[in-house]
C-alpha cells in the first residue's frame, strides 16, 4: 500500500509541516472476515513543533478483501490535516520470465545448464523461426534423429533430420555421429541432415560431412548463436 505526502498544522501555533510518506513508521494488522482477509496498513509518525507542542498523526489504509483497496482514515493529536494523504495499492509486478531462447541470447553459457531434451527444443525453436515446421521426436522411438523438420519450397516439401548433441565445450562431436545420421537418412530416403552441438566437430567429422557433398550440415555452438541472433 502506498500513501502520498501530506501537510499538517500545529493546533497551538498554526505552524505547517509537510510530512513525506517515507518518513512514517509502518505496521500491519490482518484479520479474517466473511469475504476473506482484511489487511490494515498503519502509517504513523510523531514530532515536536517549534512551539513545543507534540504532534502525532496516523493513517490507516485498508485492503479488503486482500489485494483490493477499500478505504483509509486519518487521525491526529495536537495537529490538523491541511491536505490529507491519498492511498493506493502497490501492485507487485513480477520480473518477466525469460524463455530459454532469450536467456541464451543474453548469456550463451546458460546452454550448458540445459537437459539434452531442452536443447533439442531450443534447436527446434531456432529453425521454426527460420520457417521450418520442426517437431522433436519421442525418445522411445526417435529412430536415430532428434528432430524432424519440413520446409516447403517451389511447391515441394523437403524433410530434414536433426541430431542434437548437448556436449561440454571440450567434448567434440566425432565422425561416428555423422555416419550414424547418414545411415538413418539413407534407410529412410531423406536427402538432408543437420547435426547441431553446443561444442565443435573433429576434423574427421568435418571431412566426412564434406565427402557427403552437403547432405549433412554441421552447426557448432558459435554458428547456432549466430542463427539465434538473426531477425
Amino acid at each position: 500500500m502506498l500513501i502520498s505526502d501530506f501537510t499538517i498544522m500545529c493546533d497551538d501555533c498554526g505552524r505547517k509541516y509537510r510530512i513525506p510518506s517515507d518518513s512514517l513508521d509502518v505496521d500491519y494488522v490482518c484479520s479474517e472476515r466473511p469475504m476473506g482477509t482484511e489487511v490494515q496498513h498503519i502509517f504513523c509518525g510523531v514530532m515536536d513543533c517549534q512551539c513545543g507542542n507534540r504532534l502525532s498523526y496516523k493513517i490507516t489504509a485498508v485492503e479488503y478483501p486482500e489485494g483490493a483497496y477499500n478505504f483509509h482514515t486519518c487521525e491526529s493529536v495536537g495537529c490538523t490535516y491541511i491536505d490529507e494523504p491519498s492511498a493506493e495499492m502497490d501492485y507487485y509486478l513480477p520480473e518477466p520470465v525469460l524463455s530459454i531462447y532469450e536467456e541464451i541470447l543474453q548469456n550463451p553459457g546458460y546452454v550448458y545448464n540445459l537437459e539434452p531434451c531442452e536443447f533439442e527444443e531450443l534447436v527446434a525453436d531456432v529453425f521454426r523461426r527460420m520457417g521450418f515446421n520442426a517437431d522433436v521426436t519421442q525418445k522411445t522411438h526417435d529412430g536415430g534423429k532428434d528432430i524432424v523438420a519440413t520446409f516447403e519450397m517451389g511447391g515441394g516439401l523437403y524433410t530434414t533430420y536433426f541430431e542434437c548433441k548437448r556436449y561440454s565445450p571440450d567434448r567434440p562431436v566425432g565422425v561416428e555421429i555423422v555416419r550414424e545420421l547418414y545411415a538413418v537418412m539413407e534407410m529412410e530416403r531423406v536427402d538432408k541432415g543437420v547435426i547441431v552441438t553446443t561444442s565443435h566437430f573433429t576434423r574427421g567429422a568435418v571431412a566426412e560431412a564434406q565427402r557427403l557433398n552437403g547432405r549433412i550440415r554441421l552447426i557448432d555452438f558459435d554458428e547456432l548463436c549466430r542463427l539465434m541472433q538473426q531477425k
